[in-house]
């Protein structure tokens, strides 16, 4: 049995153990997936315990560089899977972003020249990270302007946006969890050819809906979740499995139990 784990805060929403659970029965593995909701004087403490007492974890909002200084990590940008043998730390979020793009947008690739992201936090640095590396213009909108500009220093190739044009938007926010229109937080106009968003749920959120009804193709997080968790558990279980034969057993037994 192994056991892993996902350390956040205010995370009761996620679909994180149902995703692990289905990896589970997709792969023939046993897993034990539990979830770490911490307040930040609590951080700390709850990484030492993940530490000593599971293989793995997963980290998401809003500790994915924040956990760093607790497990003598020097790497450079957001970290979201920590191996607790070694302390080995890993990002499989650009990857599965990347995927999961393929997946909805099979187009993109060509299409895109531009992609506007939006947020600036650990989400968004891998998702601009990636499209960097991929030759892609990026432009960083943040309600805060120090952390674009941060996060702009430390992804070479991302740059604040200014109005460029671009052909794709990326809402690396949590906003559209409970109906925010991130659209309307940021003043941006929904002009683009492709939308995604990181948030996953039920039904459209008000960015994808906005986009959408302006012509846009969409899609929203759901897939990326699976795709990264399914990387993360390869790595934490030193497994080699084909990513995508995976990913679609596990998108099918979700479906079937109406996940």
């Amino acid at each position: 049995m192994f056991k892993l784990a996902l350390l956040g805060r205010d995370i009761s929403y996620t679909q994180s153990p149902s995703v692990h659970s289905a990896i589970a029965l997709a792969t023939g593995e046993r897993i034990q997936f539990d979830i770490a909701d911490v307040q930040y004087d609590m951080l700390g403490d709850a990484v030492q315990k993940l530490l000593d007492g599971y293989d793995g974890f997963f980290v998401t909002k809003p500790y994915k560089t924040d956990v760093k200084k607790y497990i003598a990590c020097d790497a450079y940008g957001a970290i979201n899977v920590v191996r607790c043998m070694d302390r080995a730390t890993f990002n499989t979020d650009g990857a599965g972003f990347i995927r999961a793009l393929d997946i909805n947008f099979s187009e993109w690739r060509g299409d895109v020249n531009g992609a506007l992201i939006l947020g600036a936090g650990g989400a968004a640095y891998s998702v601009a990270r990636e499209l960097c590396a991929l030759g892609k213009r990026v432009y960083v909108l943040n309600r805060t302007l120090k952390h674009a500009l941060k996060l702009c220093t430390q992804c070479r190739g991302a740059e604040l946006y200014v109005n460029q044009p671009a052909e794709l938007v990326v809402n690396c926010t949590s906003l559209g969890f409970n109906g925010e229109d991130v659209l309307r937080e940021l003043c941006v106009l929904p002009d683009f050819k492709y939308a995604f968003d990181l948030v996953y749920g039920a039904g459209n959120t008000p960015f994808l809906y906005r986009c959408g009804a302006d012509g846009a193709r969409t899609a929203n997080g759901k897939d990326m979740l699976i795709l990264q968790a399914i990387e993360g558990d390869k790595i934490l279980l030193g497994r080699d499995w084909d990513v995508m034969s995976v990913f679609s057993k596990v998108r099918d037994i979700l479906e079937n139990q109406g996940a």
